[in-house]
């Protein structure tokens, strides 16, 4: 039995292909490396319906060393220490979808 977090790849295939994409285009190869292989950890926990913010398994809850990108009018990326670690996607219709689909595959 596999206990891992899913992969943010097989959760929302599209959204990690953007979120590649997007720092291939800033010249971020070491970001856009790390994407096929993020884990969904869990959920904003904000309880707004439309937020489709989440955590990732390399999430950590420090104050120094993050980095924000601003990520296509959608959300942001925060990196902590060279890794990415929270995505949070903007309250709106495509936050609601993004949350019911990570919300789907957490419950199973």
């Amino acid at each position: 039995m596999n206990n891992k977090p899913p992969l943010l790849i097989d959760v929302l295939p599209v959204l990690a292909k953007d979120i590649k994409l997007y720092f291939l285009n800033k010249s971020l190869n070491h970001l856009s490396e790390q994407v096929d292989q993020l884990r969904i950890k869990e959920l904003c926990d904000c309880d707004d319906p439309d937020c489709g913010s989440f955590y990732l398994t390399s999430f950590e809850d420090v104050e120094n060393d993050v980095e924000g990108y601003n990520f296509e009018n959608k959300g942001s990326i925060e990196v902590t220490k060279g890794k990415i670690g929270f995505i949070e996607i903007f309250p709106s219709s495509f936050g609601y979808e993004i949350r019911s689909k990570i919300y789907k595959f957490l419950s199973n």
